[in-house]
């Protein structure tokens, strides 16, 4: 079905862009990737949702994927995985973990399995569902683990609404990120469920669910704001905020909220927020940006009136000499949901085609003063607070950022400025910014460009590195953070096949094909590192979870 070709990219030099915009180095490689296997699970979706999430148990050497389309749970066998000189193919078994939860709680209806996280110790699994109704509880499913992959459901918790990550805290501790989005949209007869993070007992199969109730004063939401905090208008902030990735660090949970563009700092063992912080803006007048799709390839400008909403998605946590540091995937997220007919839709994007004459939202940015000729799609900041009018707003920052924790809060140190699109563009200069569901190039400038999605860290040979996943022109960044105040750029591997398309993929529009899936590994989603001394080949292994191919990649990193 797939047709054969497939192309494997790294890069041996990236450059490093300093949050003060300094120089931009070139630098030789210290740390390679390669990969050495992968999983298909014969299935894909133009619009992805196939492979999406994955972990890894350490004790049985088994990799868990979650099949968005399927609803399974498949486990993948690593434990005979060696480094052959080429990708080997992989094979897993799927776990049919809705008919497991719903044969145990009738009082469920099982909607989406989102995410799956194994204890440190290996002993335990568990997923994250949510329910058919949008605004219903979801469910932390928590399995046994046995030494051939196969699981034993040990029990169910409630957690708040739509679970969409969980993750384990200690062995005994699980979390999950309880979006809340208001999937209905607004307007009467709709609900706008709250976001929350919920705190289990795996032992004693418990639950605690906690909101953000005790920021919604008015003193409360206005500090927010003027700190760059962005909240709907109307919107009470314990409904408006939705909790979409965690990371653990010494006892702390940090949780994004994409769409507010902050961080949360949740103490574990108190269960309360301590607080919320900006994740800050790129500001545009000093980082160049490529918003042009029209012209076919990169052309990074500045705009002094333009800035990037962050809005991270993916984090991860690491420590330095104490200090704990953060790492976010700075995607952005807009929203649209409802239904026209109903009256309740809602949309935050403001397309702009500069080719009909149209301007940027503050008019500041014309198609005579910038040489723009197509659509950007720009944030439609006049509903939301946290936002200065005099300036013109996208979705994402296009990059990931460092930020250090202190006792005052959480500030950022580092950004990946313009890099991620300057590197592509030097390593895929036909496919430059192209989308998950084609291989168009520059098609995606107008909008978020490469778009990190995810993020995970890791120690190879004493270093640290960060690895970010690019959802839409595809494959993994690395970056050396070992040092904060040094950060560099060491690799990129992307093993999408853009050449070729797999048959039966194709979609068209107007006569004209429209979306289809390239061969190869396409829009990496979820992410998981192994480290050398738990690793099947004795080398530092990646795990990537690609929702529009149905792959899991296998990258060795040495």
């Amino acid at each position: 079905m797939r047709i054969t070709g497939k192309k494997a990219l790294a890069l041996s030099f990236c450059v490093t862009a300093a949050l003060q915009m300094g120089a931009f180095p070139v630098l030789a490689q210290e740390v390679s990737m390669r990969k050495i296997a992968g999983y298909e699970a014969g299935q894909f979706h133009v619009d992805g949702g196939v492979m999406e999430i994955v972990a890894y148990n350490r004790a049985t050497d088994y990799a868990y994927a979650v099949n968005g389309q399927t609803g399974m749970l498949t486990a993948i066998p690593l434990a005979n995985l060696t480094d052959g000189g080429s990708a080997a193919n992989l094979q897993g078994t799927d776990i049919d973990v809705k008919s497991l939860v719903e044969g145990q709680d009738s009082s469920f209806v099982y909607g989406d399995m989102t995410s799956v996280s194994v204890s440190p110790d290996g002993t335990r699994l568990a997923v994250a569902l949510q329910a058919e109704g949008y605004a219903d509880s979801g469910r932390a499913a928590i399995f046994g683990c046995s030494s051939d992959g196969s699981l034993t459901l040990r029990g169910i918790v409630e957690t708040g609404v739509q679970p969409d990550m969980i993750v384990f805290a200690t062995n005994q501790t699980v979390l999950t990120a309880d979006e809340g989005e208001p999937r209905e949209g607004y307007g009467e007869g709709t609900v706008d469920p709250r976001g929350s993070v919920t705190v289990i007992d795996a032992d004693q199969l418990t639950g605690t669910v906690t909101g953000f109730d005790a920021f919604d004063s008015e003193e409360q939401r206005a500090a927010l704001v003027s700190s760059g905090v962005v909240l709907k208008k109307g919107t009470s902030l314990s409904v408006d905020l939705e909790p979409e990735y965690i990371a653990v660090s010494d006892g702390k949970a940090y949780v994004t909220l994409q769409e507010a563009n902050a961080i949360a700092v949740f103490n574990i063992t108190g269960q309360a927020f301590e607080g919320i912080y900006s994740a800050g803006f790129e500001d545009y007048s000093v980082t160049p940006v490529d918003i042009d799709k029209k012209d076919d390839g990169y052309a990074a400008k500045t705009y002094p009136s333009l800035m990037g909403i962050r809005m991270p998605d993916g984090i991860a946590a690491y420590s330095v000499n104490g200090t704990t540091y953060l790492v976010t995937a700075n995607e952005g997220d807009g929203r649209e949901w409802g239904d026209e007919d109903l009256g309740t839709f809602y949309l935050n994007e403001d397309e702009r085609d500069f080719g009909d004459g149209d301007v940027s939202p503050t008019g500041a940015i014309t198609a005579a003063n910038s040489g723009l000729s197509g659509k950007v799609t720009f944030f439609e900041s006049g509903d939301y607070d946290g936002l200065d009018g005099r300036k013109d707003y996208l979705f994402g920052g296009r990059s990931f950022t460092l930020y250090q924790v202190s006792e005052t809060g959480i500030s950022p140190v580092y950004s990946s400025g313009d890099a991620f699109e300057s590197l592509t563009a030097s390593a895929l200069p036909e496919y430059y910014n192209s989308s998950n569901d084609n291989a168009v190039l520059d098609d995606r400038s107008g909008k978020k460009g490469p778009e990190p999605e995810s993020v995970t860290v890791g120690s190879v040979d004493g270093r640290t590195y960060a690895f970010v996943a690019l959802e839409r022109t595809g494959g993994i960044m690395a970056y050396d953070v070992t040092d904060p105040a040094a950060v560099s750029c060491e690799t990129y591997i992307n093993t999408r096949d853009f050449a070729s398309v797999v048959s039966g993929s194709e979609e068209y529009e107007d006569g004209e094909l429209d979306k289809w899936v390239t061969g190869g590994d396409v829009a990496p989603e979820g992410l998981a590192f192994i480290p050398a001394e738990e690793s099947p080949t004795g080398e530092a292994l990646l795990l990537a979870a690609c929702e529009v191919s149905g792959t899991v990649a296998v990258y060795q990193v040495q």
